[in-house]
């Protein structure tokens, strides 16, 4: 063979492990500034199923309002042994289904044709007894505005209802839906107000509305609200004297003031 033919060799090379280590390091470094981005993504995801599902949940109120004469939906049925279901309500509060007298979700459900709209996707509390067994049915996330129920003056003037909707001059700008969740006894409320706010933070420190007039839309929870305490906000002749008009149908006030 001449000796101007030289014969290549091909050498492999492997990492050495400071290029290991470097390789780690930068993959880390990447996950850790990408893995909020994707938490806060899943997060704006799930607010954004849930105002959906508070836009249908609107859609089914307006229908219910239209068929009942203008008349919103009452909190719920009179509480066993004076109401002597079936049917009983299909969701997880009080005793639950198959247990409990029917809630406002009930009545609604015929309209909306979807069980699954009233449970937020960021939920994840189970209502339990006070000996810490799980209280079966539906998810509910959802719960009416407890000052449609509870009035100035010891007056129930819709304890039994809602009221009309033409009984409200401004319903653009009261809520009638407010989110709610499992509070610290493991309660899951039909009725809220700002002290019973379990639900009303978790979407970023905010939630989903629905206001009297049907429509659905987000706001931040006020952080005042929580020093606020829960006897004022118990006393609807207290509460009313609060900065949120937007809780109070008996209040003609168009300011929302979130």
């Amino acid at each position: 063979m001449p000796s101007s033919v030289f014969r290549c060799v091909r050498t492999s090379r492997a990492f050495t492990l400071i290029e290991l280590l470097v390789v780690i390091a930068i993959i880390a470094i990447l996950a850790a500034i990408l893995f909020p981005v994707f938490a806060q993504a899943k997060e704006a995801a799930k607010k954004t199923a849930c105002l959906s599902n508070t836009k249908q949940i609107g859609l089914a109120l307006h229908m219910y309002v239209d068929d009942s004469d203008d008349t919103m939906p009452m909190a719920n049925y009179p509480a066993p042994p004076v109401y002597q279901g079936p049917p009983w309500t299909q969701f997880q509060f009080h005793n639950g289904a198959g247990k409990s007298e029917l809630a406002w979700a009930d009545l609604i459900l015929p309209y909306s044709k979807n069980v699954q709209i009233f449970s937020c996707p960021d939920d994840g509390g189970v209502a339990h007894t006070t000996s810490n067994q799980n209280i079966p049915g539906e998810r509910l996330s959802y719960a009416l505005n407890y000052y449609f129920y509870r009035q100035p003056g010891g007056i129930s003037r819709f304890a039994v209802t809602g009221g009309t909707t033409s009984e409200i001059t401004t319903p653009a700008s009261k809520i009638f839906i407010a989110e709610t969740g499992v509070d610290s006894t493991g309660v899951r409320r039909e009725i809220v107000r700002p002290d019973r706010d379990a639900g009303m933070h978790r979407h970023q420190n905010g939630s989903n509305y629905v206001m009297a007039d049907t429509h659905a839309k987000y706001h931040v929870e006020p952080k005042w609200w929580a020093s606020v305490s829960s006897t004022i906000w118990g006393s609807p002749d207290d509460a009313q004297s609060q900065a949120c008009p937007q809780w109070f149908p008996w209040i003609d006030s168009s300011e929302e003031k979130w």
